[in-house]
């Protein structure tokens, strides 16, 4: 076999090389090229994901007034949802009674109280609304007022209800034992009624899920309450309807009403007689309420129901004031005492309370009794004097109607006797003139007839 030339070798050698290189080149350009596109993937990757968290972040960080605190296992007490919460007239903070809480607690625990007669006022048989006193109880009132200050004997420790939406039991229970002190000091000092009589026993109610704030009117006002002494409160702890106490220590409501009027026939009320029930409807930052003057800030949740409605809480309402140019009521809760100002609170007007469904009893005492057997015999003397006014009204009634018949038939009779006068004075009628114009008559018709035929000959 011939052997190839030494030149065609040099030319391969070089070929090779070429290729090589050319190889080597192709290499570092897809290697450039497919670093540029994962750079770029890279980016914008980056891009999206730095969106997606900052959208994260604007749905979950705290806003004004804790409306973070809206998801149901959001605890109460969280230190983000309180630190966000900023107003100038209030102050938040932790609450040991909501310890361990969640949002999703609050929402089952404290539901179940209700107003049962809120569609129905002033309709028979239905709770009535308070009569209007303002043209009897005058003078000026203070701009500032605290029953607790006025009278300091008659108002005991909070209640601390527990996991036990039992607020309409000690609200309403609460109230009447101030009421009944009020009216009479030196024989119902330090008196306390006791609200789990009406957990235990009220069948009306729910015991622990709640009841009617003024629908447990009802039962006291028919049963009466044992001092708190014979029926110690339990809260969520089940106890029983039992007591060995007398029945003759039963105290009771003469009465109920809602109080609907405005600011001024609120602080009348209890300046002249004692605290009175009000409905509160609670909002998320509330729990954490620590002290100042309370107004939902913005963004606040309120609570709602299983039912879907806003949850009701029954409260004391102890007097009123101002601070900073902000009115507010003072409230007693069941809350504890670590809970708000030592378990009270001030809350700005025009707010979460029901201020036109308020509620308010009248203590059965010696005194209610002999004002009311006063108002009986007053009412009896009232309904006696209009039952005779309407007798001598119907008398004048009837008289009057036997007055009218006896002119009509008088003036019936007188036009009777004139027609007959008339009669009487009209001329005689001969027989035998009226038989001449009988006779002349029928002439004249024969005469007549004559003429037609004679007309028809023509």
């Amino acid at each position: 076999m011939a052997k190839k030339p030494a030149g065609a070798t040099l030319a391969e050698k070089e070929e090779a090389k070429v290729r090589s290189a050319a190889e080597k080149a192709s290499k570092r350009s897809k290697g450039k090229k497919s670093k540029g596109f994962a750079q770029y993937y890279l980016v914008i990757g980056s891009f999206i994901a730095v969106t997606l968290l900052a959208i994260l972040l604007a749905i979950t960080a705290p806003k004004k007034g804790g409306s973070s605190s809206s998801s149901t296992s959001a605890l109460v007490n969280d230190k983000s949802f309180i630190n966000g919460i900023a107003d100038d007239n209030f102050t938040a903070a932790p609450s040991a009674f909501f310890n361990k809480w969640t949002q999703a607690d609050v929402k089952y625990g404290l539901d179940g109280v209700a107003l049962h007669g809120a569609a129905l006022v002033g309709m028979a048989g239905a709770i009535r609304t308070c009569e209007d006193t303002s043209d009897v109880e005058r003078g000026a009132l203070p701009s500032s007022y605290d029953v607790r200050e006025a009278w300091p004997t008659c108002f005991g420790a909070v209640y601390d209800s527990g996991n036990c939406s039992s607020s309409y039991a000690i609200a309403a229970a609460s109230s009447l034992s101030s009421r009944f002190c009020i009216a009479d000091v030196n024989k119902y000092s330090s008196l306390r009624l006791s609200p789990q009589q009406v957990i235990s026993c009220d069948k009306k109610s729910k015991g622990c899920q709640g009841g009617g704030a003024d629908s447990v009117w009802s039962y006291i006002e028919r049963r009466g309450l044992y001092p708190e002494e014979c029926v110690p409160f339990a809260g969520a702890t089940k106890a029983e309807c039992k007591t060995d106490c007398e029945e003759s220590r039963k105290l009771k409501s003469l009465s109920h009403c809602v109080l609907s009027g405005g600011h001024a026939e609120i602080k009348r009320e209890i300046y002249n007689r004692g605290p009175i029930v009000a409905p509160m409807y609670l909002h998320d930052d509330l729990l954490v309420y620590s002290s100042g003057v309370y107004s939902p800030t913005q963004g606040s949740q309120p609570h709602f129901g299983a039912d879907g409605q806003p949850i009701i809480h029954a409260v004391t309402v102890l007097g009123w004031g101002k601070t900073k140019g902000v009115p507010y009521w003072l409230i007693a809760n069941s809350w504890g005492s670590t809970w708000g100002e030592a378990g009270f609170a001030r809350v700005a007007f025009d707010t979460v309370l029901r201020e036109g469904y308020m509620l308010v009893s009248q203590p059965a005492t010696e005194e209610a009794y002999q004002e009311l057997a006063k108002k009986k015999e007053m009412e009896a003397k009232r309904k006696e004097q209009a039952k005779k006014e309407r007798a001598e009204r119907d008398a004048r009634i009837k008289e009057k109607q036997a007055q009218r018949e006896a002119e009509k038939k008088a003036a019936q009779e007188e036009e009777e006797d004139l027609d007959l006068e008339d009669l009487d004075d009209g001329e005689d009628v001969d027989l035998d003139d009226g038989n001449d114009g009988q006779q002349k008559k029928g002439a004249e018709d024969e005469k007549k007839a004559q003429e037609e035929v004679d007309d028809d000959e023509v």
